[in-house]
Order: structure tokens, then C-alpha cells, then sequence
């Protein structure tokens, strides 16, 4: 008799809570990669090489809903590993007062300027992604690695999106809880702020524009903005894109101005209803201090990714030339390198 008490306890409390509202809402993704690369590096003909085999996790718990007085709220917390860093990292919480308006918090999310990082259409991952190369850049944010507020004016134009964040202290990274300050925060060496947009005007053109200002309080630092303006046009099979990114100065803060001008050009082509293939190409122009340097940062890619629902399997090859060895640094003639990348990637 008292084991059925207590298995009648336990399968009512069970009951109870997955019929609370909150636990009804959640819904649960992820996925699980693995990869190997292989290449080699070559630098003023050293040549050196390489193969390594890893993995990624990710599970991403999301919540959606309304609150008492009508209002939509979503939000989202991901938790990752690919065996170097682990942890809670992106998550959002979002509050929509109107269909054209929403609120937010974030932290590694994509709003701001990043919502145009990647103008350009690709079959599988980014020249950044492909191999993580710090002197492969992107257009400067304040979202990634911290924490920033904001808002998106919803249906500008048609279906566009304008999205605004502002990071009062890009110092504090992940390391601020909401109940105290974090160690580096009194530092508050730099804050900035972003604005993206995001506009389909015609069936099959998607255009982006974004804009960043990070103000450098330490007075030897350059202070950094950016800027960028893309485009994807897809009219089936095809899509080819080209985005323009000016940054000026850095995000974490350096005495010597760097200055870049990307050039990015980018196609896809669907094979069929499973099989895209993709072109990549890059050129970074870095100009230190003034002085354009005389090699250019070049990176090209290509990609075909095989599409089987929920996993998918990709296979990447990127040549880089020129590469710096950091973000402040001039590119280095003869420091280049050539990567393959099979990846199989099964999502849930």
C-alpha cells in the first residue's frame, strides 16, 4: 500500500508540473557535429601540417508565450562545448509590446549590426567559420562575447528589420551576474553601440546595412567604428551576393589605427533538392597607421553540403594567403594556408 501512495504521489506531482504554463512552452534543438581538417601552413616556404578531429554540442532551450496583459515574450538559453570552451553562451529575452516593436536583452545573440555579418549567400559555413583565422575578419560588433540591451522596429519597409544594441561596458564579457558586479567591470575601458538593417524589397533581393560605434575610454586607444553593406539575390538554383565591410580601429582596443576594407563575393548553386554547391571569395585590405600595406589578405573557398533532413554532411576547402598573425598587425607575405574540412552534423 505504500508504495502505490507514494507512486501515485509521484506520478500526480509529475502531472502537475508538465501542465504549469511555463513547462508546456518549452521547447528543446541542438545538435552534435564532428569534423576533421587537414592542411598545411606554409610560411615563407616552412611548410607545416596538420589534421585534427573534433566535435561540437549544442542544446538550445527556447520559451514563448504571452503575458498577462497580451504582450508576446520569447526567449532562449544555449548551452555549448567543442572541447576547448564550455558553458551557458548566446541567450535572449525579448518582449514585443506591439507586432512591431520588441525589447531585449542579449548576450552573444544576433541583433545590432550583426544581423548584416553575413550579407552573402554560402552552401555550408563562412570564410571565418571555416577554420577560425583571427586575421579573417568580420564587420565589428558590440553582441558578440557580451552583454548589450536593445530594440527592433519590426516591418520597416517591407518586412525589414531595424535593430539597435547598446553594450554600456564590452569589459565585463560573460563574467557579470545579475546580482553583482564583475572583478573587470570597474575597468569600463570601452562601450559601444550598433545599428543593422535588414530589408527584402523585391522577391529574391535581401539587402543589409549595418553600423557600429565602440567608444575607447583610455585615451592612447583608437576608438572604433564600422561599417557594412550587402546583398544576396536568389532566383532558383542560383544566389550570388557582395558585401562591402570598413573597419576602423578595433574592438578590444589598440594605440595603432588598423584600418580594413573587405571585399566579399559569394555564390550557391542547388544541384537538386539535397546537393548545394558554393564559391567563396575574400580579399582584406589593411592599412596601419596610415600606410596601405602592399599584400592583400586573400581567402578562397569552396563548398558542397548534401542535405539528408536532419543530418547533413559537408565537405570545405579554403585557401588563405597573405594572413596576418593577429588583428593588429600588417598581413605577412608567404603566410598561408590551405584547410579541408568533412563535416557531418546531425540536428535535433
Amino acid at each position: 500500500m505504500k508504495n502505490t501512495k507514494l507512486k501515485l504521489v509521484a506520478v500526480t506531482t509529475a502531472a502537475a508540473l508538465l501542465s504549469t504554463t511555463a513547462y508546456s512552452q518549452v521547447t528543446i534543438s541542438g545538435y552534435l557535429e564532428t569534423s576533421f581538417m587537414t592542411g598545411n601552413q606554409s610560411l615563407n616556404n616552412n611548410i607545416g601540417a596538420t589534421k585534427a578531429l573534433g566535435t561540437e554540442n549544442q542544446i538550445k532551450f527556447s520559451i514563448a508565450g504571452k503575458t498577462s496583459n497580451g504582450w508576446a515574450y520569447s526567449g532562449y538559453q544555449t548551452i555549448e562545448t567543442d572541447e576547448t570552451t564550455s558553458g551557458f553562451i548566446d541567450r535572449l529575452i525579448e518582449i514585443r509590446p506591439s507586432a512591431d516593436v520588441a525589447l531585449f536583452y542579449g548576450y552573444d545573440a544576433v541583433k545590432g549590426s550583426e544581423i548584416a555579418r553575413t550579407a552573402t549567400p554560402y552552401a555550408t559555413e563562412r570564410h571565418t567559420d571555416v577554420t577560425g583565422l583571427s586575421s579573417i575578419n568580420d564587420v565589428i560588433d558590440v553582441t558578440s562575447g557580451g552583454h548589450y540591451v536593445g530594440f527592433d522596429i519590426l516591418n520597416v519597409g517591407p518586412a525589414g528589420q531595424f535593430s539597435v544594441a547598446y553594450n554600456p561596458n564590452l569589459d565585463s564579457g560573460s563574467q557579470s551576474g545579475s546580482d553583482r558586479i564583475a572583478n573587470n567591470s570597474a575597468t569600463n575601458s570601452r562601450m559601444g553601440w550598433s545599428a543593422g538593417y535588414k530589408v527584402t524589397p523585391v522577391t529574391g533581393l535581401t539587402i543589409a546595412a549595418g553600423l557600429t560605434k565602440i567608444d575607447h575610454v583610455v585615451a592612447a586607444n583608437e576608438d572604433a567604428t564600422a561599417k557594412t553593406l550587402g546583398f544576396t539575390y536568389a532566383q532558383a538554383p542560383f544566389a550570388i551576393g557582395y558585401q562591402r565591410v570598413l573597419n576602423e580601429g578595433t574592438k578590444t582596443g589598440t594605440t595603432t589605427l588598423i584600418e580594413d576594407k573587405i571585399d566579399i563575393l559569394s555564390a550557391t548553386f542547388a544541384a537538386s533538392k539535397e546537393v548545394t554547391i558554393g564559391l567563396g571569395y575574400m580579399r582584406n585590405t589593411r592599412t596601419v597607421d596610415g600606410v596601405e600595406d602592399p599584400d592583400n589578405t586573400k581567402s578562397k573557398l569552396a563548398s558542397i553540403a548534401y542535405n539528408l533532413g536532419p543530418v547533413v554532411l559537408s565537405l570545405n576547402y579554403e585557401q588563405d594567403t597573405d594572413t596576418a598573425s593577429n588583428v593588429s598587425s600588417g598581413p605577412v607575405n608567404g603566410r598561408d594556408f590551405n584547410t579541408t574540412k568533412a563535416k557531418i552534423k546531425v540536428n535535433y
